[in-house]
């Protein structure tokens, strides 16, 4: 018996003035004068006009998308969180998290039969890792500066991220975190080493009957992956 399994996404408000003050300062070299804060404490912190200039001036060549929703769609329903160098005044990064679920049913889709609500076997609770960009400015930057800026991604997850998630789950109950990566392998491969999984990774292991992995993409997620990664092992780094 085959499963079908989709993504149901909500928009997060209820907890998010429990870490708009979650802020951080990067400690290694040029890592130090990095902050952290939710966007409405980012923009509160050093201005609303500066706060406008920094995220206009946002790029992201691999996924214009990426950089489109800062520089000119945002609108305040899905608010980010910003990681910002505070002496070049320049944005490093910015990621959003949405609430969202995997919805498993225990029948074949296409059956009339067993497509009610009452049919569905298991709802698993996540956050989705809706967007997660650096900006090309800000690693060209670096480069510059004589630095490398291979491991700031994985800094940002692990520093800034992390402990979002790890507010988070002290006060709402979830099982995973959530991404659609762009479908490119150094995107996959970048985001593997931030800890995550593709369903073909863990084929074996988490839900190994599932035979639909497309139908895990939310309409939005286009041609992208689905990967995840449980929060007890994002709980453990941050120990």
């Amino acid at each position: 018996m085959s499963r079908g399994i989709f993504v149901a996404s909500f928009i997060w408000y209820g907890y998010n003035k429990c870490i708009f003050y979650v802020w951080g300062v990067m400690k290694m070299g040029f890592k130090e004068n990095i902050r952290f804060a939710f966007i409405d404490e980012f923009a509160n912190e050093i201005g609303k006009e500066k706060a406008y200039r920094m995220m206009s001036n946002f790029k992201c060549e691999r996924v214009p998308a990426l950089e489109y929703f800062l520089t000119r769609d945002y609108n305040g329903r899905i608010k980010p969180y910003i990681v910002w160098d505070d002496s070049k005044n320049i944005i490093v990064a910015y990621f959003t998290l949405i609430t969202t679920c995997m919805i498993l049913k225990p029948y074949e889709k296409t059956d009339p039969e067993h497509t009610k609500e009452k049919d569905v076997e298991k709802i698993i609770s996540c956050i989705e890792l809706e967007h997660f960009a650096l900006n090309d400015v800000y690693l060209k930057l670096v480069n510059e500066d004589g630095y490398s800026n291979s491991g700031i991604g994985n800094y940002v997850f692990k520093e800034y991220i992390s402990t979002v998630i790890a507010v988070l789950v002290s006060e709402v109950n979830f099982f995973y975190l959530i991404l659609h990566a762009y479908n490119n392998d150094k995107v996959i491969n970048a985001y593997r080493n931030m800890g995550f999984e593709t369903m073909e990774d863990d084929a074996e292991a988490v839900i190994p009957t599932l035979s639909d992995v497309r139908a895990l993409h939310s309409d939005y997620a286009g041609d992208c992956k689905f990967m995840f990664r449980d929060v007890e092992s994002i709980l453990t780094d941050l120990d």
